[in-house]
């Protein structure tokens, strides 16, 4: 009788420790659900940001001035020139323009023709031929039966074998005059191409 006597007097402070920690666990866990959901709701609850940026670019296009030099833009006919006596060399004129110079009290002196060439050595490497197409060696005609010679402004003509190079010349044309033709010379060998106004 003793023994059950013993087990009934401990067995009923074991069973409430269970139940206790039993508990406690669910108090626990229903504390962390409650603290998540308040803290997803209380995101929910602000309203969205709908605020919208507008940004505004203006942009200003100058009146042209009445001192603004005017540029004119020339096709080039035939737009490249095959020169040498083993027609190593290939010009191509990529671009011509000029633009009207003026003095100080803005009378015309004459404009400046720009040329911009893509120069290529069609020589093997085995071969290496060397050249250069001089700038003071070319000479421009103008509509009133002048020839004028130019100067290389940047850049070379005088590519190596198999590869090209970029050159910008220069001519500075009297008043009134236009250029026509441009002559290319190179080892005894001459190449013209016609300009005309765009």
């Amino acid at each position: 009788m003793l023994n059950n006597d013993y087990n009934f007097i401990f067995a009923k402070p074991l069973n409430h420790l269970k139940m206790i920690k039993n508990i406690s666990t669910l108090t626990l866990i229903c504390t962390a659900v409650i603290a998540i959901s308040s803290c997803s709701s209380s995101t929910k609850d602000k309203p969205a940001d709908t605020t919208i940026t507008k940004t505004e670019t203006t942009v200003t296009v100058p009146a042209k001035s009445e001192n603004a030099p005017e540029t004119v833009d020339y096709s080039v006919m035939p737009d490249s020139a095959i020169l040498g006596k083993a027609r190593e060399a290939l010009v191509k004129v990529t671009s011509a323009s000029s633009m009207e110079l003026k003095d100080a009290e803005g009378k015309a002196t004459g404009s400046e023709l720009t040329l911009n060439l893509q120069v290529t050595n069609k020589s093997t490497l085995e071969a290496k031929k060397f050249f250069s197409v001089s700038s003071s060696d070319a000479r421009l005609e103008l509509d009133n039966g002048t020839s004028i010679t130019g100067r290389e402004s940047s850049g070379n003509t005088n590519p190596e074998p198999e590869a090209s190079s970029q050159a910008v010349w220069s001519f500075q044309l009297p008043p009134n005059a236009s250029p026509k033709k441009l002559n290319f010379f190179l080892d005894g060998t001459r190449v013209s191409v016609g300009l005309s106004k765009k």
